[in-house]
């Protein structure tokens, strides 16, 4: 990659549609574009950030190939901190072609994946963890994690990533001044500052490597079981929560004799949403099967809603379910509300919400409980890790600070420190490392 080439590249998705838009970056984004594009003002006297409307002409046989909106970024106002033009034409991928082959025949190159974001961060107009939640923007399963990308991209963590930056390098200097200078009596080395500060400094990274398991969530989805005995509406309320008719549902016991996944948002949080075979005890072949496997799903879940038949008495397999799942994260639910309740308000179910899958009655309330169930509200107002490697290098931050606590010399916790700075620069993208770049640009789409 030369990133002194002019790059070019579709911004929009492949395919049909009423818009798309062409971006440009580099030192002959403009002149190139003026070689194409006329309009009725004087094309050479374009003004920043305004959008021109005209026409994309072939440059040999003044043939038209599109009319379009223009718009011109000046370097360093754009996103990228090159010249930039964006060309938005109609969304037929012929015209999109024919576009992007003129300009290319002209001298641009086709953008690699990532490369508009990836010059934004090598120009100094982003760091690595914002070029991330770029990414995390335009993938994001659910809104928590949409809010949360918004959140990176706007600086939150890289603003507490820099905090801590701070703070070391004030240690550090201490450090270096009494190991340059100690017999200076300007120079105050307290032993008992730096450790603390140091002490602090590891509290503050093991609160962000807490906040991670929030974070990983938002992207990878919590892990939700519904179980039941058979035939409480398990797969009814299933059906109710994705939105459609997923699961086949009869009154006949044991019309799902396996689990069933589907990935869905409720309440702006993404969840891996399991509809579990009907539970009972005397099982046996294909059921007793279904039901190791429902035992087996226990232990890997982060939530289990608990369905009862409100319309029966408690019975044996429900109180063994409850018993083997009281210990996990979970939402005791009476179903069947809309018919005769003969279920007993026991204390187990005390806390439990009412509601009528087949009616929709309470499916409101039992998202929101849900939602506060798997996230309380404290925890958003942390800032949350959503990357691995985030917390691969905090971690290692985390150590070169603790080797400090037992480390024989001055000259050592200098070294640990230095230590600790170069993972915050690979952190950031400060300290580049070609290989963790292209790793990430890589999960980039074209034109991004």
């Amino acid at each position: 990659m030369d990133i002194n080439d002019t790059i070019v590249a579709c911004a929009t998705p492949a395919g049909y549609s009423s818009i798309a838009v062409i971006r440009l970056s580099g030192g002959n984004a403009i002149p190139l574009t003026q070689k194409i594009f006329v309009h009725k003002d004087n094309v050479r006297d374009v003004q920043a950030s305004r959008a021109y409307y005209g026409k994309i002409i072939h440059p040999h046989d003044y043939c038209i190939i599109d009319t379009v909106l223009a718009t011109f970024f000046f370097s360093p106002h754009s996103y990228t901190g090159e010249d930039v033009v964006e060309i938005s034409c109609h969304g037929n991928p012929l015209i999109i072609e024919q576009i992007i082959s003129l300009l290319t025949n002209l001298g641009a190159r086709v953008a690699q994946r990532g490369e508009f974001t990836k010059r934004a961060l090598l120009n100094g107009k982003i760091d690595l963890l914002q070029a991330e939640a770029v990414l995390d923007t335009v993938y994001a399963p659910c809104d928590e994690a949409r809010r949360l990308a918004i959140e990176q991209y706007e600086g939150k963590l890289s603003n507490k990533i820099y905090e801590l930056k701070s703070k070391i390098v004030d240690l550090l200097t201490l450090v270096e001044a009494h190991i340059d200078f100690p017999e200076e009596e300007d120079v105050k080395y307290d032993s008992r500052y730096v450790t603390k500060e140091n002490e602090d400094m590891i509290a503050e990274i093991e609160n962000l490597l807490q906040g991670a398991q929030i974070g990983m969530k938002f992207k990878e989805g919590y892990k939700t079981l519904i179980m039941g005995r058979t035939n409480v509406g398990k797969s009814t309320l299933f059906n109710k929560l994705i939105g459609y008719d997923r699961v086949i549902i009869h009154d006949k016991p044991g019309t799902t004799r396996d689990y069933i996944e589907e990935r869905v948002e409720i309440a702006g949080l993404y969840l891996r949403l399991f509809d579990t075979a009907g539970f009972y005890l005397q099982a046996q072949g294909p059921d007793e099967i279904a039901r190791d496997r429902s035992e087996t799903l226990i232990g890997q879940a982060d939530l289990i809603m608990l369905m009862f038949d409100g319309s029966e008495p408690m019975n044996e397999e429900d109180i063994y379910l409850y018993s083997l799942t009281k210990e996990k994260k979970n939402i005791l639910i009476v179903n069947k509300i809309d018919l005769n309740l003969r279920l007993d308000n026991s204390t187990i179910l005390s806390d439990s919400i009412k509601i009528s899958a087949k009616t929709g009655q309470h499916i409101d309330m039992l998202k929101d409980v849900i939602k506060k169930v798997l996230v309380p509200q404290r925890d958003f107002q942390n800032i949350l890790l959503t990357r691995q490697r985030h917390i691969q290098v905090l971690e290692k931050v985390k150590q070169f600070l603790i080797n400090t606590r037992e480390a024989p010399s001055l000259e050592t916790i200098a070294f640990e420190m230095h230590c600790a700075l170069d993972m915050i620069g690979e952190l950031t993208g400060k300290v580049v490392n070609s290989e963790i770049l292209n790793r990430i640009f890589d999960e980039f789409c074209i034109g991004k």
